[in-house]
């Protein structure tokens, strides 16, 4: 089972989830959205992330993206592909936030 009510419960999974970026190393915000949605629908966005420790702008890194922060809920990630992706509290949106 996957999602919010699998085995080991929600932040195991969340962790989990972190972890499989760093391992997949997705190279475009097509291929990202494709691991989160896996833990979570999406709310106004292409995914949904609960992110309060940073650990996915840490695993981004980890998988070769460049992390730019404006805020601790609001920032931007250009994968290896050259995608951009930006996060606002949570939400995942395709682009720049510009």
């Amino acid at each position: 089972m996957t999602g919010l009510y699998a085995e080991g419960g929600y932040w195991a999974q969340h962790d989990a989830i972190a972890a499989r970026i760093k391992a997949e190393r997705p190279r475009t915000v097509g291929a990202l959205t494709a691991i989160l949605n896996t833990f979570e629908p999406p709310s106004s966005g292409v995914a949904f992330y609960n992110d309060d420790d940073g650990d996915l702008p840490a695993a981004l890194e980890a998988a070769g993206w460049t992390v730019h922060y404006e805020a601790r809920y609001l920032w931007e990630a250009q994968g290896p592909a050259g995608e951009w992706m930006h996060y606002v509290e949570g939400d995942v949106y395709p682009g720049r936030n510009r």
